[in-house]
């Protein structure tokens, strides 16, 4: 950035303000270089030719979530719902194992009360495991 006698500073010997577009002509050619040497590699070597298939969900393979609501009753105890019915623990175990032997095995879901003690989710999750349900998940309300 120096001074010159004629350009925009004139003789009064002020700021030169052209812009000095060097470095970006520079930061550029190094980018289009950059882009040429990467551009061939982003491409698959080994050609294939992939198989077609629609885009359509099996309905032979959707498998419906089961979910059972434990709701505390505020004296120590609890309900058990499978889905939308009441259902005793002994029941459920059963409706579990039945499940457990289904191929693909639906995934097991657990909604309960926030105010309900532990041991009785405990309950149902080792009740589960024992039947042998490999997928199990909880049931939350995201925080607002």
């Amino acid at each position: 950035m120096g001074m010159s006698a004629g350009g925009s500073g004139g003789v009064t010997g002020g700021p030169m303000t052209d812009i000095n577009t060097t470095p970006l002509v520079d930061v550029m050619l190094v980018l289009l270089i950059i882009f040429m040497i990467t551009a061939p590699l982003m491409g698959n070597k080994i050609p294939i030719e992939l198989p077609q298939a629609d885009n359509v969900a099996d309905e032979a393979m959707e498998v419906k979530a089961i979910t059972v609501t434990i709701q505390d009753r505020g004296d120590g105890t609890s309900q058990l719902y499978w889905e939308e019915d009441p259902v005793q623990f002994d029941g459920m175990m059963n409706r579990l194992k039945m499940e457990a032997v289904k191929k693909p095995q639906p995934e097991f879901k657990i909604r309960a009360d926030a105010t309900l003690q532990y041991k009785q989710v405990r309950e149902v999750l080792a009740s589960a495991k024992l039947a042998g349900i490999q997928k199990v998940g909880f049931v939350t309300t995201p925080n607002r």
